[in-house]
């Protein structure tokens, strides 16, 4: 009876009555959302076909038809055009599709009076109106605590929570010097969390505690590494059947929200799609993929370690054959690309097993059924661990002389860093009382963003990608390492490419980082804004030699490349002007950059033949070339839909 008679009430002065987007997987980018999708409310509403303003709407629905605007969602458009008229706000569209078939841009005809008009007659009425019977979730991942009060649930896929009497799970802790995994461990017992031991990883010279039961109930004992710290997921002695890992720089999350499959009861484990966008323009996360398709070649998925759920007996028959292929502490993993490294800068990557390597190997011997994947690009995904020593992070990894430079050897506090971070934020007091306008969202307990008038400046400038985000930059001053002392091999040149190489070469082969990146569990799909390609290999080699595309013609008189003699004749000062004339060089085919790419994406649509017979001439030159690279041309499949089985409950 209460939802008819709100329904009723809620009526009489409006056309519409439904609900916002209530999930939270878009907390991490909420800034950057336009307002008209913020505060649209989803098609599937109860309306007054009675109400003016709702015959006006689907009437310039209708005059819309033939325009682009017709590719919009009709609820987000109807949104659009209210917005326009209260706040004056035009929609930015896609480029893509304000293009006639000619490729020329359609002129759209300016409706910001009428719109306006509109909202004079009708915006102290609210049209639109918003209820709690009805919640939209928007494909958002869910469990039981999640829902509210709601009577009608649109877009929710839901799963099970963990349950402890199925399932045990130990905390794997990467340590250092510094007991900073202290403040995990004393703050354990108010977390929501399913551990029930915790294994803390320290150096062999590292002292142990004996008093962790008075700062938790949970038993924590302490392992003394005895090889590298990325080694750490193989090395851990683990008990239970299940295990997560995170570092020291982290705590764990208010809600460690676990997610099973209802009846199988598969660890549900979210994944990023392996592309340009979320993956390939950062190097770490590149080489990480890379690393993986020595095991799997078609691997697609990126996991992050923090993200996994490891199973210890596949942990432990994955451990046995990595390192049996790279070397006990990964003295191996770039033995047969010896060429690769001496022509590279720097190789950007994990130096030790990964989460992807975990779950390529799975795919690899059929035992990846022990897990749902889900895209978190889709779905969203909730961090179980939350950054809190980020700047920490830095200066661990200094030596005395660049920790002298930069604090003058004062004493480093273990303080958190949560400033200008609203998700870092886990009670509703300390969320409204953050001076930055953040948002406490009851029904998930978490804090988020404000929202933002569009093309306004987020109150957080973030840089993090939505895998594996670099470390915050240290004023005046050079990056440095990672806690972790990776053997990361460096060199001292790399061959400039050829001046005169045709625009289309950036289709095959691109360019290196030069900014060094660390992997976070902090998830944001906030991209970087970057121009700069890695021409770090995607595929593992599958012959002994590789080969590069040549796009020089067939005068050898100018010589572009530096010969091995030659190389290895070169002072160190002489190698290092090469790496600069080769940077100076890669800035100068920058600037061209967008130019090349919209002269391919209107030559695909063209399908010159002019075009295609260069391309095949270059292919023939590209068998026949003597010049050997490790530059590789890979073509991923589509992500496959999500199969019919092991799936949540969907609404």
């Amino acid at each position: 009876m209460y939802p008819a008679l709100l329904t009723s009430y809620a009526l009489v002065s409006s056309f519409q009555l439904s609900s916002q987007y209530d999930g939270d997987k878009w907390d991490n980018f909420y800034e950057k959302i336009p307002i008209s999708l913020l505060h649209h409310t989803n098609g599937n509403a109860i309306y007054n076909t009675s109400h003016p303003l709702l015959e006006r709407l689907v009437g310039q629905l209708e005059v819309e038809a033939p325009c682009p605007y017709n590719s919009i969602p009709y609820d987000y458009r109807m949104s659009q055009m209210w917005v326009e008229g209260t706040l004056g706000i035009v929609p930015d569209l896609a480029p893509k599709i304000t293009l006639n078939e000619e490729g020329e841009n359609i002129t759209l005809s300016d409706n910001r009076d009428m719109f306006k008009k509109w909202a004079g007659i009708w915006e102290r009425d609210t049209p639109f109106k918003y209820t709690p019977v009805i919640h939209n979730y928007a494909a958002t991942n869910l469990i039981p605590r999640h829902l509210g009060p709601e009577y009608i649930i649109h877009g929710a896929k839901l799963y099970s929570p963990w349950n402890p009497t199925k399932t045990d799970v130990t905390l794997v802790i990467s340590e250092w010097f510094f007991d900073r995994s202290l403040h995990l461990i004393k703050n354990l017992d108010e977390k929501d969390h399913p551990f029930s031991e915790v294994v803390v990883m320290v150096p062999p010279i590292a002292g142990a505690h004996d008093d962790y039961d008075k700062m938790t109930d949970v038993t924590v004992r302490t392992q003394h590494r005895g090889s590298p710290d990325y080694m750490d997921l193989c090395e851990a002695d683990i008990t239970t059947e299940w295990f997560m890992i995170t570092n020291s720089y982290h705590h764990v999350a208010r809600h460690v929200d676990l997610m099973f499959t209802p009846g199988t009861f598969k660890p549900v484990i979210p994944f990023t799609p392996a592309t340009y966008a979320f993956c390939f323009k950062y190097p770490y996360c590149k080489e990480t993929v890379n690393l993986a398709q020595r095991i799997n070649p078609g691997q697609d998925k990126v996991v992050q370690d923090m993200d996994m759920l490891y199973n210890t007996a596949a942990r432990n028959q994955f451990c046995k054959e990595w390192k049996q292929e790279n070397g006990e502490e990964g003295e191996d993993l770039y033995k047969h690309q010896q060429r690769r490294l001496m022509f590279r800068k720097k190789i950007i990557g994990p130096p030790g097993p990964t989460g992807t390597a975990y779950y390529a190997w799975l795919v690899k011997n059929k035992k990846d059924n022990l897990y749902k994947m889900t895209d978190r690009s889709l779905y969203g995904a909730r961090p179980p661990f939350a950054k809190v020593f980020t700047k920490e992070e830095k200066l661990d990894g200094m030596s005395e002389d660049e920790l002298a430079k930069r604090v003058g050897m004062t004493l480093l506090d273990n303080s958190t860093d949560i400033d200008c971070n609203c998700g870092a934020l886990e009670t509703e007091v300390e969320c409204d009382e953050s001076g930055i306008g953040c948002i406490w969202r009851p029904l998930f307990e978490s804090c988020h963003p404000p929202e933002l008038i569009d093309g306004s400046e987020p109150i957080c400038v973030t840089t993090e990608a939505p895998t594996m985000a670099p470390t915050v930059t240290l004023p005046e001053g050079d990056d440095t390492e990672s806690p972790t002392s990776s053997d990361i091999v460096e060199e001292v040149g790399e061959a400039p490419q050829p001046e005169t190489d045709p625009w289309y070469t950036s289709m095959f082969k691109s360019r290196e980082h030069e900014g060094a990146t660390t992997e976070s569990n902090t998830d944001s799909t906030t991209l970087d804004d970057t121009d700069e390609d890695d021409d770090d290999a995607i595929l593992e080699p599958t012959r002994q030699r590789t080969r590069k595309l040549s796009t020089q013609t067939a005068d050898v008189s100018k010589k572009e490349f530096i010969s091995m003699d030659e190389i290895q004749n070169l002072s160190l000062e002489d190698m290092i002007q090469e790496v600069e004339t080769l940077e100076n060089e890669l800035k100068k085919q920058a600037r061209v950059k967008e130019e090349k790419a919209k002269a391919i994406s209107n030559l695909i649509k063209e399908d010159l033949p002019a075009l295609r017979a260069e391309v095949d001439f270059n292919s023939h030159l590209f068998d026949k070339a003597k010049d050997i690279g490790d530059e590789y041309i890979n073509y991923y499949k589509p992500i496959p839909e999500e199969s019919e089985n092991d799936v949540g409950l969907e609404f």
